[in-house]
C-alpha cells in the first residue's frame, strides 16, 4: 500500500466569520498528482493554503508525513514541500541561475553560502525544466512561459516531496499551459513526486491529474478518477452549468464542454433532431444555447448523440444499443415531430435500422411542418446504405420543399424561431 504523504482530518477554515471549508478530510498518497477543482468560492486555494501552512484551521488537523504541519518549523517544512504559484511578475534583475539557487535556502544554514552540492541540485533542476541554456540570463527579460519554468525550477532546488500548484498556468497560453504540466507530469512520474494542484480548467485537471477532488461550498462533492468525478451531474450540481461530457478523441480521460447557463424563451419553442453517431452534437449545443426546447430521436441508447442529448436534459425517444427503429418508436416519433417548431436531419448515415426515421420526417412535412435537412444534398449517396431507399425518400423530401442547409442557414432558422417566440409572447 502506498504511504500517506498527507492527511487532512476535519479541516474547518474560516476568514472572519464567512466559513469556506466545513469539515473536509480526504488523504494524499506518495505520487499522486490530485487536482482540486469546483467553482469560485468552493475553498480550492483555501484547502491549498491549509495544506502549505498558510492559513491555520480553527479545526481538524493537517499531517504531513506524519507531523503536524502546524507543530513543524517553517524550514522544515519548506525543505519537503515546495510550492508554486500562478506566474510571477519580474521585479528584480536576478538572474535564472540566482533564482533556482533561492530553493536551496531551507536546506543553507545561516549566513551560510551555496556548496557544490547545492550548484548541483540547481544545475538539475535548470535540466529537466529546459532552462539551463538562460542562466545567465536575467529573469526579467523572460517570457512567461520561461519564467514559469524557472519558478519550476526553483521549486524542485528544493528537493521537495510534495509540489502544490495553484494554479500555475493561469496567465499562460495555451502552449505553455501544456509545455508546464507535462514537466511537472514527468516529474511526478519518473520521482514520485506527490503534486496537489488547483484547477480552473476542467479538461486540464482531466488530462493530467490521476485523482480528482470536486469542491462545492466547502465540501467534497466528488472525489476519485476523473471519469467518475468529472460526470455531468456533477458539474451541473457545483457550478449550475450545463455539461457535455465526452471521451477524450486522442487519451483515456473525460473531456468536458460547459455550456452558458441557458435562458429559457417564452412560448416553449422546440425543435426536433433526427441524429445519431455524433452527427447532432454540434447542432444541439446551438439548439440549447438560445434556450429553445429539444427534442432528439428515434436514436440507440448509448449512442454519443445519445449521450449528448441526455446531458441537456432534451426528450428523447430511444431504442437499446443497436436495436433498429420499430413502427412503435417511429408512431411516437411522428407525435412528437408534430409538436415541433422545426425538424432537422443532421447529417446522420441512413441503414435499414433508422430508416422508419426519414419516412416520418417524409410523412410530417406533408402535414405542414417544416423540415429542413443538414449538408449537401449532391452527397446524400454517400452515407446511404440502404440501397438507394434512403436517397430516395430525400428526393421525396425535396419535391415537397424540404431544404439542404449549412450551419449559418440552420443558426439564421433558429434565431427566426426565437424571435417569433418572443413576439407571440408579447
Amino acid at each position: 500500500m502506498a504511504q500517506v504523504d498527507i492527511l487532512i482530518d476535519g479541516v474547518v477554515c474560516s476568514y472572519g466569520s464567512h466559513l469556506v471549508i466545513s469539515g473536509l478530510s480526504l488523504q494524499v498518497k506518495r505520487g499522486d498528482f490530485l487536482g482540486i477543482i469546483g467553482p469560485n468560492g468552493s475553498g480550492k486555494t483555501t484547502l491549498l493554503r491549509t495544506i502549505a501552512r498558510v492559513l491555520e484551521p480553527s479545526a481538524g488537523r493537517v499531517v504531513f508525513m506524519g507531523k503536524d504541519v502546524y507543530k513543524m518549523s517553517a524550514r522544515e517544512l519548506a525543505r519537503k514541500m515546495a510550492v508554486l504559484g500562478q506566474e510571477h511578475s519580474a521585479e528584480y534583475d536576478f538572474t535564472v541561475h540566482e533564482v533556482v539557487l533561492m530553493g536551496r535556502t531551507p536546506h543553507l544554514g545561516r549566513f551560510q553560502g551555496e556548496r557544490q552540492h547545492d550548484l548541483e541540485v540547481a544545475e538539475h533542476a535548470m535540466r529537466v525544466t529546459n532552462v539551463l541554456h538562460l542562466k545567465d540570463r536575467l529573469i526579467t527579460e523572460l517570457s512567461g512561459g520561461e519564467r514559469q519554468r524557472v519558478m519550476i525550477a526553483r521549486a524542485l532546488a528544493q528537493e521537495p516531496e510534495v509540489l502544490l500548484l495553484d494554479e500555475p498556468t493561469a496567465y499562460l497560453d495555451v502552449g505553455h499551459q501544456t509545455e508546464i504540466l507535462t514537466i511537472i507530469r514527468r516529474l511526478n512520474a519518473t520521482s514520485q513526486l506527490t503534486v496537489i494542484g488547483v484547477f480552473h480548467d476542467l479538461n486540464l485537471a482531466s488530462e493530467y491529474c490521476d485523482k480528482l477532488v470536486l469542491l462545492d461550498r466547502g465540501r467534497i462533492r466528488a472525489m476519485g478518477d476523473p471519469f467518475s468525478v468529472l460526470t455531468t451531474e456533477n458539474i451541473s450540481a457545483a457550478y449550475g452549468s450545463t455539461a457535455v461530457v465526452s471521451r477524450h478523441p486522442f487519451l483515456p480521460k473525460p473531456h468536458v464542454l460547459v455550456l452558458p447557463r441557458r435562458v429559457e424563451r417564452a412560448g416553449g419553442e422546440r425543435v426536433h433532431l433526427v441524429a445519431g453517431g455524433g452527427s447532432g452534437s454540434a447542432l444541439m449545443e446551438r439548439i440549447s444555447l438560445r434556450g429553445l426546447s429539444l427534442s432528439v430521436g428515434v436514436i440507440n441508447e448509448g449512442d454519443s448523440d445519445w449521450l449528448t442529448a441526455r446531458s441537456l436534459g432534451a426528450r428523447i425517444i430511444s431504442v437499446p444499443a443497436f436495436a433498429p427503429v420499430t413502427v412503435r418508436e417511429a408512431e411516437e416519433l411522428e407525435a412528437i415531430m408534430i409538436g415541433a417548431k422545426l425538424v432537422a436531419v443532421a447529417e446522420v448515415p441512413f441503414g435499414h435500422g433508422n430508416l422508419l426515421n426519414l419516412r416520418a420526417c417524409l410523412r410530417i412535412s406533408e402535414r405542414g411542418i417544416p423540415v429542413v435537412c443538414m449538408g449537401d444534398a449532391s452527397k446524400v449517396a454517400e452515407r446511404d446504405y440502404t440501397g438507394g431507399s434512403a436517397t430516395k425518400l430525400f428526393s421525396e423530401l425535396q419535391e415537397r420543399g424540404t431544404r439542404f442547409v449549412q450551419a449559418a442557414e440552420f443558426d439564421a432558422l433558429l434565431d427566426w424561431i426565437v424571435a417569433e417566440g418572443e413576439r407571440d409572447a408579447r
